[in-house]
């Protein structure tokens, strides 16, 4: 479908006003708010009059909302207006360092909030010229909505990647990027009008900014939004919603399909019926399919099926979706990879290409041997916002038949034209001239330390006097009780036993950390560029702290 999301809101509420688009979930599983077409655009076409009347129109605009609907009518108040929305983080938003960062790499100059946040912002804001604007209140000197003159090229919102919270990247998604995502994504789901979404997904973030926001609008389908620390603080809400509602589309990262796995009780699985659940996507981090076989086992008493599985890929860099199928396949690539098997995440569709080049290089890999994911598609952006260089080197440098392709940064391999992943290149341990991957070397610790109350970790590689040394960051994500507590040096014996036991390798240094200590994205993801600064911080400080002790001792002038 050609056009932009404002001809699409306007199609959609022409077509069916009073037809419930999107609602909202209390933590006890309650409709607390519904939307309909008309509901969206009449709210957000008045928040839209505010933005025009601050001369907000054809710039970026920070979007800071609680989970709820003031986030939506924000976001397509900024389509109505033609202002670039920039959805934002919490954890971003609620440090200096963060606002600062996306205001400077941004150039935004206006907050889109709620009158609720008004004073903590105000604070983080103390000093600046930044502009607030709650989207629950109405600017009473606005004048009349003037619908603004925007093309499919034009920039629709930017999409900041999870990462760091210092050097924040933005993506420029056009009205043509998302519109071809959107029907990209209902192709691949096959959706019809009697499809219903349910997500916990932050809207932040791509995965449910884009797959739980526009994309039922573009589909014409119904959803429901949980608060995503609802779900965390109990995952069966999750699943109890896609009973309850008869979700027939929903998913998430790996990380959640476990989390369900591990946290929902024998009582909760009771009542439970999943068997509308027609599809269920799992993507945004490695697919695991011990993970999706160990979900599937579980709950296949509430009729979910393990046919219902649809492994995907996709990047904020592609808009979101790039390729997915249904059913569960994986094998082991070509070549000298030590790795597990990974899962098939399908074949592109007829206008999206994907290439495996050797990393830095123009040259193609062997069919079915591991290098660095390249995509030329219309939902390709055309690069990240106010950043010229990484923008050249991302979306510029490869070319392919008069193509361009994105450097994804991302490992994988084709075989029979399918896509396999891997994982992210710069989590790639090299050993013996061998490849391990970070995140297989992270799932093994995962399961083989779940006695023990490790529920997050992080493999890297870091350089000490020339050499690559292997570190494991092993967090402790529960409070033990005094029967389950063994010393320190068992457990990373334990876990060094396992390393080298699964993959043939030895780590060179395991620390254990405390709850709530390794830094992650606000997608829930390991920050491991992050984690070789913590490790290192930490490193020395213990070393002053020795030399101290030393010193204190006598044994040392």
């Amino acid at each position: 479908m050609d056009g932009t999301l404002l001809d699409l809101l306007e199609e959609k509420v022409t077509a069916a006003p009073d037809k419930p688009l999107y609602s909202f979930l209390d933590r006890d599983l309650v409709v607390s708010t519904s939307l309909s077409y008309r509901d969206v655009h009449s709210r957000a076409r008045r928040f839209a009059r505010t933005l025009q009347y601050h001369h907000c129109a054809g710039k970026p605009v920070l979007l800071y909302c609680p989970h709820g609907p003031e986030f939506l009518i924000g976001f397509f108040a900024c389509v109505l207006a033609g202002t670039w929305a920039v959805p934002v983080a919490r954890h971003r938003a609620r440090s200096q360092v963060g606002l600062a960062a996306l205001c400077r790499v941004s150039g935004a100059t206006t907050i889109i909030s709620t009158s609720a946040r008004a004073s903590s912002l105000s604070r983080a804001l103390a000093g600046t010229e930044i502009m607030m604007l709650s989207v629950d209140q109405d600017c009473v000197a606005a004048e009349d909505y003037r619908r603004p003159a925007i093309t499919p090229t034009d920039i629709a919102f930017i999409q900041f990647t999870s990462g760091s919270t210092s050097s924040p990247r933005g993506v420029v998604i056009s009205h043509a990027n998302v519109m071809h995502n959107a029907d990209q994504i209902r192709q691949a789901f096959a959706t019809t009008a009697d499809d219903v979404g349910v997500t916990w997904l932050p809207f932040h973030h791509d995965m449910g900014l884009i797959g739980h926001v526009i994309q039922p609008l573009f589909a014409g389908i119904h959803n429901y939004f949980l608060n995503p620390m609802d779900f965390l603080a109990r995952p069966a809400r999750w699943l109890q919603a896609i009973s309850d509602f008869g979700g027939t589309i929903s998913g998430g990262p790996d990380f959640a399909f476990a989390l369900a796995t591990d946290k929902v009780s024998e009582h909760e699985l009771t009542g439970l019926t999943l068997a509308k659940w027609r599809l269920a996507y799992s993507g945004a981090e490695k697919i695991r399919p011990e993970t999706l076989a160990r979900f599937a086992h579980k709950f296949s008493a509430t009729g979910f099926a393990s046919d219902s599985w649809f492994p995907c890929y996709g990047l904020a860099e592609s808009t979101l979706f790039v390729t997915g199928q249904f059913g569960v396949e994986a094998c082991r690539p070509s070549g000298p990879q030590r790795c597990r098997s990974s899962v098939c995440v399908g074949k592109p569709v007829a206008d999206t290409s994907v290439m495996i080049k050797h990393p830095g290089s123009e040259d193609n890999v062997v069919d079915g041997n591991a290098g660095e994911v390249c995509i030329s598609s219309p939902s390709v952006a055309v690069g990240y916002f106010n950043d010229k260089v990484a923008s050249k080197k991302t979306f510029r440098t490869l070319t392919d038949n008069g193509r361009h392709y994105v450097r994804t940064g991302d490992c994988g391999f084709m075989r029979d034209q399918r896509l396999y992943l891997l994982g992210r290149y710069k989590n790639v341990i090299k050993r013996r001239g061998c490849s391990y991957h970070a995140e297989d070397i992270e799932a093994a610790l995962k399961i083989g330390l779940g006695e023990w109350g490790i529920q997050l970790c992080a493999a890297f590689a870091v350089d000490v006097d020339d050499t690559e040394r292997l570190v494991l960051l092993l967090e402790q994500g529960r409070r033990l009780t005094s029967t389950e507590k063994k010393p320190h040096r068992q457990l990373t014996e334990t876990a060094a036993a396992l390393i080298v036991d699964q993959f043939g390798i030895a780590p060179d240094d395991i620390q254990i950390v405390a709850a709530n200590t390794l830094p992650l994205t606000s997608s829930g993801k390991i920050q491991r560029h992050a984690c070789v600064d913590f490790y290192q911080q930490r490193t020395k400080k213990a070393d002053r702290l020795q030399k101290t002790e030393v010193s204190d001792d006598g044994l040392q002038a």
